[in-house]
């Protein structure tokens, strides 16, 4: 069994959560990446929510129609970031991440709803823009390799009150998942929701660990707000914290990983950054060529 952790940005499942789905793969159970669900809490008296529906069912069509969509149909979700060695207040960039999911969405009759989604981050030497295998410890003096392994496909059910049907395990990483309830803010013309998902990875022979997964995503009001629109436009800004990736050989008492991103939901694969896309034909280029057949691989075991 490797000791590797080849995303330690969240299993996205994207980032978030990516937002991407579980909440918790990825860009993020994107991402990220970043995106579990869950049935929303509101407070109609908050100022921060005026205009925002208060209505349960209207709510969660919201969060749907701006971190993924309504309608049967593939979503693709990018960010772009810097993970940090974080001790105390003293922050250390320690790389660049690039990340990217695609997602099928599958509404059911029920109200429910099926989501797949496949997650592969690309990490660089902080101020490069070129795919590194090998990175040094700015704290340790120490290069470390890269390890280099997509999540997913993984599938995924919501109910029709937004509640995640899954399993809890990839491979043979099992994660206990705890969504806390989002907080919505109308900003002028915007709409904004913050989702936090936070998780424990355990993996039999190896070290526990805990990610936080926190993802503000950022539509227009008239988008976001009009149950006519089935894939609202959508702006990510993506913070994660957790322990350190086992691969960075971090020795213990020095602190904790943050990563900081930001991100666009994309209808068309061609929205998706060249660089990510570029990276993607080097250990894929099938997958770059029709980005729908990494839906259909073999689920990569989770290392995380």
């Amino acid at each position: 069994m490797t000791d590797f952790d080849t995303s330690d940005e969240n299993f996205l499942l994207s980032r978030r959560t990516m937002l991407t789905g579980v909440g918790l793969t990825g860009a993020a159970i994107a991402g990220g990446s970043g995106l579990l669900g869950a049935s929303p809490a509101f407070a109609a008296e908050l100022a921060r929510e005026e205009g925002i529906p208060t209505d349960a069912a209207a709510r969660i069509a919201m969060i749907r129609r701006m971190r993924l969509r309504t309608d049967p149909g593939i979503v693709y979700w990018w960010f772009r970031g810097r993970n940090y060695a974080q001790q105390g207040a003293k922050l250390t960039p320690l790389c660049e991440l690039v990340f990217g999911a695609v997602m099928k969405v599958n509404p059911l009759a029920d109200g429910s709803m099926e989501l797949t989604s496949y997650e592969l981050g690309f990490r660089t030497a902080p101020g490069s823009s070129e795919r590194s295998d090998q990175l040094r410890n700015p704290l340790t003096g120490e290069m470390v390799d890269v390890p280099f392994v997509p999540v997913g496909p993984t599938t995924v059910r919501y109910s029709a009150a937004n509640d995640l049907i899954f399993d809890g395990k990839i491979g043979n990483t099992t994660f206990k998942a705890e969504h806390v309830p989002e907080l919505f803010y109308h900003m002028g013309d915007q709409i904004t929701f913050q989702q936090h998902t936070a998780a424990d990875t355990e993996t039999p022979g190896l070290p526990a660990r805990r990610l936080n997964d926190m993802t503000m995503i950022t539509s227009p009001a008239k988008e976001a707000l009009d149950p006519r629109v089935h894939c609202a436009s959508a702006t990510g800004y993506g913070t994660d914290l957790s322990d350190y990736a086992r691969w960075w050989k971090m020795p213990a008492g020095m602190g904790t990983q943050c990563l900081r991103s930001v991100g666009r939901k994309e209808t068309s694969y061609a929205g998706m950054p060249k660089d990510w896309v570029d990276m993607l034909a080097r250990v894929n280029p099938e997958g770059a060529r029709n980005p729908q057949t990494l839906l259909t691989l073999k689920q990569e075991e989770y290392r995380n």
